[in-house]
């Protein structure tokens, strides 16, 4: 086997996607650079223990956020990197989902460009693909789908709301919503209010590549979802492509909406 190109050069730090929660879709490239560690910083990972079982001599140092839960702050995050950079040890900074979507990336590399300080990403299997996969479901589709859109209502909590996502979600043939399982009711009402029809489909995994629970409803139903039993991960992926999604692949299913009367009034 070739050498990953991720690691033929020798860098002090490297951004993993950790994926969105079982260790077993770990890349190999990002297990070596795990392996090698000193540092790991790490986001809130469902199986934290099997990931630390890939280095238990290194030191882990939590720094997630979660939503309405006490977050580490995005500064401190920086300046504890570039601090112990700083002390020459070797760092593994290990992101959820895929790094570059949704991760705060920019925010981290622009203080290592800052300082000139080397660095390599490499990617993970993002959560809006692994809950495709759970679901049995091919986010594009001939014909049906040939846009995809990853957005989120959620900001940071000194950032102004926007409805801009809104307006992607209408545009887009198939889209994702990261971190919105909190604001089922808003996401249903915003959507609606930017003409989405209520019977679009939707489909919802909680905790996906794990024991992820699955919904399918219309955007109208949404507002019915007990957003509260929610604890993990939610993604949220809307569009005509939902009515691909067979019988036999819901286990856990929790179904609202009659898929083919549904296909059938969107028609």
């Amino acid at each position: 086997m070739k050498k990953s190109h991720y690691l033929t050069r020798e860098k002090q730090i490297y951004f993993v996607g950790a994926g969105p929660g079982n260790v077993e879709l770990l890349t190999i490239a990002g297990f070596q650079a795990i392996k090698k560690a000193q540092i790991v910083f790490y986001d809130a990972l469902i199986d934290e223990k099997g990931f630390r079982k890939i280095n238990p001599s290194a030191t882990w140092l939590y720094v997630g956020k979660r939503s309405n839960q006490l977050s580490t702050n995005q500064k401190l995050i920086n300046r504890l990197i570039v601090s112990y950079l700083e002390r020459g040890l070797q760092i593994v900074r290990l992101k959820g989902g895929d790094p570059t979507i949704f991760g705060r990336l920019s925010e981290e590399i622009s203080e290592l460009k800052k300082k000139n300080i080397p660095f390599s990403v490499i990617p993970g299997v993002s959560a809006a693909s692994a809950a495709a996969a759970d679901l049995e479901l091919s986010l594009t589709k001939r014909e049906i789908s040939r846009s995809v859109s990853f957005v989120t209502p959620a900001v940071s909590k000194n950032s102004e709301k926007t409805e801009n996502w809104a307006e992607i979600v209408k545009t887009s043939e198939t889209s994702v919503i990261y971190m919105g399982g909190k604001t089922l009711k808003y996401i249903s009402s915003t959507l609606l209010e930017n003409g989405l029809r209520p019977t679009t489909p939707v489909a919802i995994v909680e905790s996906a590549s794990l024991e992820s629970k699955k919904q399918i409803t219309s955007l109208a139903k949404l507002v019915t979802i007990d957003t509260q039993s929610f604890k993990g991960p939610v993604c949220i992926i809307i569009g005509k492509v939902i009515e691909d999604v067979s019988t036999n692949s819901m286990s856990n299913l929790e179904s609202s909406l009659d898929l083919k009367r549904l296909a059938f009034n969107a028609a």
